[in-house]
């Protein structure tokens, strides 16, 4: 990327009228002429100074959310920074990839100010985010000053959830399998429905007996193990883009509910764990994906 400077309408015939102007100086050898072609181009000068120390002012910062999701547009926040000490910046524009666009009007001095726009990956993975530059047209709209902006990033865009039933994900395993993660039992911070799933062992009975549904005892969710276990191996069978997708779902559907998630695939199994970083832990192993 490279800085540009273009030219508007206006602009176009700004320069027109100076150059005609200033040939009809010559021809004439009128000195009101020249002082008026001067005064044309010391003020196309001055236009383009001030034009180039304002958008020079300004430090860019771009953050992302935690989850991106394949389809999904999600909020990225523009933070445009005022570096100069006395003077306000003005007519501002961050452009994402060409198209994505946010002003700002005016940004006093050492002030920052954030923007949202929303952003579209279309697939999961690695991906790049794209490049970002500064426009502005101050301070007369004649021309437009392109800014490249020192930024790269590689984002984890995770696989879009789709909706499923519970039945095709987890692993169904027999008692000796089940074993193979144990409940470390912890403070018991409440109960909560049933869910298929959910080991009988677990069942709090004097709450099911009260209420004449089964009910299991919710443990802290910092220490809290358990049997369910997406069989990713399973889903992917029939389709890895689909697989995935379905097992995001049954992710997110389950930290949503503080229920303890694991994931097993290829002989390889993440142990059901509760909370937000286990959650994108999972979802990046499901990014990232072959």
């Amino acid at each position: 990327m490279k800085r540009v400077i273009r030219v508007r309408r206006g602009g176009m015939v700004y320069i027109v009228i100076s150059i005609l102007l200033g040939v009809v100086a010559v021809n004439s050898a009128n000195n009101l002429l020249y002082l008026a072609t001067a005064a044309l181009l010391g003020y196309m000068l001055a236009s383009g100074m001030a034009g180039r120390g304002n958008i020079q002012g300004a430090s860019v910062s771009v953050s992302f959310p935690d989850e991106i999701y394949a389809q999904v547009p999600c909020a990225v926040t523009v933070t445009i920074v005022n570096k100069r000490r006395f003077v306000p910046l003005f007519l501002i524009e961050a452009v994402w990839g060409g198209e994505k666009r946010v002003f700002f009007p005016v940004i006093q001095p050492g002030e920052s100010v954030s923007r949202t726009l929303f952003v579209t990956f279309p697939s999961r993975g690695r991906r790049d985010a794209g490049e970002v530059e500064l426009m502005s047209v101050y301070p007369f709209n004649f021309f437009v000053r392109y800014w490249p902006v020192d930024f790269r990033a590689i984002v984890t865009v995770f696989p879009l959830p789709l909706r499923c039933d519970p039945q095709a994900v987890f692993l169904h395993q027999s008692l000796d399998q089940a074993e193979e993660y144990p409940f470390v039992e912890t403070d018991i911070v409440g109960v909560r429905s049933y869910t298929e799933g959910d080991s009988m062992k677990h069942i709090h009975w004097k709450s099911s007996a009260r209420t004449g549904k089964l009910k299991t005892r919710l443990y802290d969710g910092a220490s809290l193990r358990s049997g369910r276990v997406i069989d990713l191996d399973r889903l992917v069978a029939s389709g890895v883009e689909r697989g995935l997708s379905m097992a995001a779902f049954a992710i997110t559907e389950s930290m949503k509910a503080r229920l303890p998630v694991g994931l097993r695939s290829r002989r390889k199994v993440a142990p059901p764990a509760a909370g937000r970083v286990h959650m994108l832990d999972l979802l990046t192993r499901l990014a990232l994906y072959e």
